[in-house]
């Protein structure tokens, strides 16, 4: 193949990786915009994963249909080879870029890095074999469910801040900036801003391992999508078998100049792995005697282990211990769900093992939620739920008439819900603090709580008693109570309360509706 053909197929390659991967941000941003309809397209690219379809498969015993969408780029890869990471993924083009930036600053050793190549396969195992005993660490290593939750929690507040910010201060301006600025400041509040500034709990920690992955990509290029991708190891295995191939003709002058941008620093001229190689075009491209051809073979039995990375069974056998242990480690750390329990989840979520098993952590809920209400879990779930959405009343609340959170779940680990059917979803139910409460610790009445109350036959309501104020007087007050049969526990009483220590009416985990459910 020629090399100007070769530049063609790059330039074809750049335009696919520009395309997915703005189609994937504008989905998701425009998910939390203001102005954003109760449904999104946003979980789609999920659907084209084929190791959420094994996992989920494996630790929940089910398959959405939709996700046998994810066969097709598998299946295309036995023939195009491991076009898909190379092409599609999102976290490939971004990692892709950052390897481009650090090109000049990187100091990589020659040749390829087999005992690293090896931990992706490792790391594949592991998920697998967790995922036999029920446990789902699948979300936190796919790199759909990695780059929603990243830009959810760090990359879409940080830039709704900065931009609301800098145009606010602009619009504000009385000179000629801010006749320009002012409409653009109103479209963006319409169209592009989150209605409140999102603030995440767990945003250091998750933040913290996005920007590592990405800066890894200054020791090797594309470092995750090479060494850690589970994904990836996936589509390397089906691609050793593809009928696509590289290989140098006569016209080979052993320049190995095809090393120099190889994205896993092998060349069709020597160390060539058709499992790790993401059809870049690369190596055809700077090849200057076009000497590389491209082309759909059907690949020979006796070459298939000259090109493929053998783990041993040593390894393989350890890693399936370990994953084996890794999988018991949360369910003997702590119960899946004690009896006394604090956290809470989104409305139409479903009973906490099938949710464990079917929550991929992706942070698609959190993203969506107008309020801030959903978080990612740290601990307070176990070592099993790290990252999985539980609701903060300090943060948000849910809104009566949104039911956002429930039509974008890619897992259907938070169930399609109709609004009036979330309306009336228990998620747990507001208990005063009789010790913090206005109108029973200081004796004088407040009905913010009440007022602010979305049950339309209000689930929070006064009785009037005698009691004594602050000041030692006897006074008649109307003290607050709950309902609990109408309270859906909302968290809009407890994000409300006047009190600034601490709430004097809270969120209760009593009652949950999902653990009575089977959806």
């Amino acid at each position: 193949m020629k090399a100007k053909t070769g530049k063609h197929f790059q330039k074809a390659r750049i335009m696919a990786q520009v395309v997915f991967t703005l189609l994937f941000f504008y989905l998701l941003l425009s998910a939390g915009r203001s102005g954003a309809e109760s449904f999104t397209y946003t979980d789609y690219f999920f659907y084209f994963d084929p190791l959420l379809l094994l996992l989920n498969f494996i630790a929940a015993s089910k398959i959405l249909p939709l996700f046998l969408l994810s066969l097709v780029p598998l299946a295309l890869t036995f023939i195009l080879g491991r076009f898909f990471c190379g092409w599609v993924c999102p976290f490939g083009a971004v990692n892709q870029f950052f390897s481009w930036i650090f090109k000049k600053s990187k100091k990589e050793k020659k040749g390829v890095d087999k005992k690293l190549l090896k931990l992706k396969y490792i790391m594949l195992i592991l998920v697998v074999v967790s995922a036999l005993v029920g446990v789902h660490y699948g979300g936190w290593l796919d790199p759909f469910s990695l780059l929603t939750r990243s830009v959810t929690t760090i990359v879409s507040p940080s830039a709704n801040y900065l931009l609301e910010e800098s145009l606010k201060k602009g619009a504000e301006d009385e000179g000629i900036v801010a006749k320009g600025l002012k409409p653009f400041y109103n479209f963006s509040r319409k169209n592009l801003l989150t209605v409140k500034q999102r603030a995440y709990h767990q945003t250091f920690i998750i933040g913290g391992i996005f920007f590592l992955l990405l800066f890894l990509n200054l020791y090797k290029r594309r470092f995750f999508c090479n060494y850690l991708c589970p994904l990836g190891a996936l589509y390397a295995l089906a691609a050793r078998f593809s009928l696509f191939n590289l290989k140098p003709d006569k016209k080979c002058i052993s320049c190995k100049v095809c090393a120099k941008n190889c994205t896993y620093n092998g060349s069709p001229f020597e160390d060539y792995l058709k499992s790790d190689c993401v059809v870049c075009f690369n190596c055809v491209g700077d090849c200057p005697t076009d000497a590389i051809a491209a082309a759909l073979k059907i690949p020979q039995t006796e070459n298939l282990a000259a090109v493929d990375i053998d783990l041993g069974r040593r390894k393989i056998m350890g890693s399936i211990v370990f994953g084996l242990c890794l999988g018991a480690l949360p369910k003997i750390a702590s119960p899946v769900k004690s009896r006394l329990h604090r956290f809470l989840r989104p409305p139409g979520s479903v009973p906490e093992k099938e949710f464990l098993k079917k929550c991929i952590r992706c942070g698609e809920c959190m993203q969506i939620c107008p309020t801030n209400f959903i978080q990612p879990a740290l601990f307070e779930t176990g070592m099993e739920g790290v990252w999985t959405p539980v609701l903060n009343a300090q943060t948000g609340y849910c809104e009566y008439t949104c039911n956002k959170c429930t039509r974008v779940c890619p897992t259907k680990a938070i169930a399609s819900l109709e609004l009036k059917e979330k309306q009336k979803f228990k998620m747990g139910v507001a208990v005063v603090d009789r010790g913090r409460c206005y109108t029973y610790a200081d004796g004088y009445n407040c009905a913010v709580c009440e007022e602010h109350c979305p049950i339309p036959e209000k689930a929070i309501r006064f009785r009037e008693v005698p009691t004594w104020n602050f000041d030692g007087k006897q006074v008649n007050v109307k003290q607050v109570y709950v309902v609990p049969d109408l309270c859906t526990g909302c968290g809009i009483c407890e994000n409300v309360c006047p009190r600034t220590d601490a709430p004097g009416i809270l969120m209760s985990a009593e009652e949950e509706q999902r653990e009575e459910l089977t959806f």
